[in-house]
């Protein structure tokens, strides 16, 4: 029915690169003063992964939404799991679409979204499945991570 992809890989300067392992060094080294030995591991542990994900992390991933569900690279969503759903915009233009789950203990699903597919047929045909949030607004949180470009 939809069907698009988006790139899994942001496109970072050099600068960028200079000021996160400036802020990870500085981070080690206040833990390793203020003897908190833990939070300088948890920092050194936390970039390393973050590192690893970038780099073997698929170039592009496939969305396709069909009645059935929603897949996502190697991943399949059923409409059942999940509750409701946001497009959520940044600037006045929608960004990506949100899952909410039905579970607690599960996990929010952002699914970027791409010039390729017209958001509003996506979200007149998300409306007939589940449930719309109102609150399509960026959070805090995903402003920060959206001006980093984590």
């Amino acid at each position: 029915m939809f069907s698009w992809s988006f790139s899994t890989h942001k496109e970072h300067s050099p600068s960028w690169y200079v000021i996160a392992i400036v802020i990870v060094l500085m981070l080690v080294v206040y833990g390793i003063v203020q003897q908190l030995y833990l939070m300088s591991v948890v920092a050194f542990l936390f970039t390393g992964v973050y590192l690893l994900m970038e780099n073997n992390s698929a170039p592009t991933t496939e969305v396709n939404i069909s009645e059935q569900g929603i897949h996502v690279g190697g991943s399949y969503y059923d409409y059942i799991n999940y509750s409701r759903f946001s497009m959520i915009s940044i600037g006045n233009v929608p960004s990506f679409i949100r899952l909410y789950p039905t579970k607690k203990i599960a996990a929010l699903i952002d699914i970027p979204l791409s010039s390729e597919v017209n958001p509003m047929e996506i979200r007149k045909f998300l409306q007939s499945v589940m449930e719309e949030d109102s609150n399509n607004t960026i959070s805090n949180a995903d402003a920060l991570i959206h001006a980093m470009k984590l």
